[in-house]
């Protein structure tokens, strides 16, 4: 007869909370960080109230939970892709191949529209979610100015321009594709992103 593993209290603490996490990014995605409940969250997840601030203080720890998660393996999948890379071409290629995965799961793009109207509204600059956002920014940049140098490659864009043009340009396809009702490709975003890196760069030596 098959034993079913009995959880202990800290991995069944961990499950709790990621059905959670899996829960807000859905229910955030749907009618957006404003409109979602505690209750809402805790009733999609399978738990109760009590449940949610076991684990969260509020909405506001729950999605900078979600994105600190998000983001870091974003910069993992970047950090890689300059590394692996063996010319600036193959580098547009594979940021391009990533944000087509990023497609696939369009509600992590509407969860980081929905990040940063939040970071807009902040009223101060050193807001939790305004330095996360931030941070993020910078770390895509210098990733990008790595792979410049490497490659011998110089932007007609900085580093920092470019890197708040695909981020702009990512987040603006996933919108025209949540109104559009999926009716744009996917694949769109990636192409757009390998043309505006191959467009937006040359080689040093060019005139």
């Amino acid at each position: 007869m098959r034993t079913t593993k009995r959880l202990n209290r800290e991995e069944s603490q961990a499950r709790t909370r990621e059905l959670l996490m899996r829960s807000a990014a859905s229910c955030f995605a749907k009618v957006g960080f404003e409109g979602t409940s505690v209750d809402e969250i805790a009733e999609n997840a399978g738990f109760s109230r009590g449940a949610f601030y076991s684990n969260f203080a509020d909405k506001h720890e729950i999605l900078l939970a979600l994105l600190q998660r998000h983001l870091a393996h974003d910069l993992r999948d970047f950090e890689a892709i300059v590394a692996e890379s063996t010319s600036f071409d193959t580098f547009a290629e594979k940021v391009a191949a990533r944000y087509r995965e990023l497609g696939d799961n369009p509600d992590w793009c509407l969860l980081m529209v929905e990040f940063q109207l939040r970071v807009s509204r902040a009223d101060k600059t050193n807001d939790v979610f305004a330095r996360l956002y931030t941070d993020y920014r910078h770390t895509v940049s210098r990733l990008i100015a790595r792979a410049f140098t490497r490659f011998g490659t110089k932007g007609q864009l900085t580093p920092a321009d470019l890197t708040v043009t695909l981020i702009a340009l990512s987040h603006g396809l996933a919108l025209e594709r949540a109104a559009s009702k999926n009716a744009l490709p996917m694949a769109l975003t990636g192409k757009a992103m390998k043309a505006l890196l191959i467009g937006a760069a040359r080689d040093s030596g060019a005139p």
